[in-house]
């Protein structure tokens, strides 16, 4: 701890602030995830408490990059203002992408000065990519390449772009025409919806056959539900799936029902061109059989 304590002193006077600090206190974590330095203004200085991963990986590097965020507090030309940072209980994402961006210029800064850190551009580009994902990579690693690139930010453009970023970046032509498949993963996984689905389908007529299906199903299986989830649509039964549609293409979709008879799913894949007569008998004559083997459970 004593060697801590003495490259936390030689740090803030390389970057000139040692005198505008009272008091620093350095406590012990079990990850480098878990580093971090709170700050607390008191007559005009301010009281730092770190906490400090005790491995030796790294460490002056690491002991400088927390430092580097207090010298952006200290800096009157960041216009450091905490009134304006995104909540952490209100806004928990865009207090995620406020904390990689600030992040990214800590360490951007860190690697200009030939400063080894543990969060190097490689980590620190991976993290924001998964981070930023509903983008897709590599609008997301555009984007990153350029926050990262850049010489000076102040606090407001952290907070400005934590907000508006996909805004702030509009105006840049795409890297690729092709689909992005991680965007639409990650649409599927947090816009779960009927609607969401059926625009997945690029066939108008495809998604009047899903719709009708659905519209078919909920009419006639009046005790079940309809439910969407990341991957498709499904009907449930007394908690049991006894339908799914799935999205599979960008003219059809994937249809599955349940046989009641030998608990095992019978599955076409379903088109605009599909007779789907024979499919709305089978929807009705196994959800007939679910209710009655039901009724005799329950009877």
């Amino acid at each position: 701890m004593q060697e801590k304590r003495s490259l936390v002193r030689s740090v803030t006077e390389d970057l000139g602030i040692a005198r505008h600090i009272n008091n620093v206190v350095i406590e012990g974590t079990d990850s480098p995830w878990l580093e971090k330095a709170l700050i607390k203004r008191k007559k005009g200085a301010l009281d730092v408490k770190t906490y400090i991963w005790m491995d030796e990986a790294f460490v002056y590097g690491r002991i400088y990059r927390l430092f580097l965020y207090v010298a952006d507090v200290l800096d009157a030309a960041f216009l450091y203002d905490p009134r304006i940072t995104p909540d952490e209980e209100k806004e928990p994402s865009i207090r995620d992408r406020y904390n990689q961006i600030w992040s990214l210029y800590v360490d951007s800064r860190m690697e200009r000065l030939g400063i080894e850190s543990f969060f190097d551009r490689t980590l620190r580009r991976n993290l924001f990519i998964d981070l930023e994902s509903r983008l897709g990579w590599a609008e997301a690693g555009k984007i990153f390449d350029s926050l990262w690139s850049r010489e000076m930010f102040t606090y407001p453009d952290i907070v400005d772009l934590s907000y508006r970023l996909e805004e702030r970046f509009a105006g840049e032509p795409p890297s690729s025409v092709s689909p992005c498949i991680e965007k639409e993963l990650a649409d599927c996984l947090h816009n779960a919806s009927v609607a969401k689905h059926l625009t997945r389908l690029d066939s108008p007529a495809a998604a009047t056959v899903l719709n009708d299906l659905l519209s078919f199903t909920a009419y006639s299986c009046r005790d079940g539900l309809v439910v969407p989830c990341h991957y498709g649509i499904v009907f449930l039964f007394q908690n049991r799936v006894f339908l799914e549609f799935i999205p599979s293409g960008r003219h059809a979709f994937i249809l599955s029902i349940l046989d009641p008879r030998s608990e095992t799913y019978d599955t076409w894949e379903v088109g605009p061109d599909t007779d789907v007569q024979e499919i709305q008998k089978s929807i009705k004559d196994r959800y007939a059989m679910m209710t009655v083997a039901a009724k005799g459970q329950f009877g």
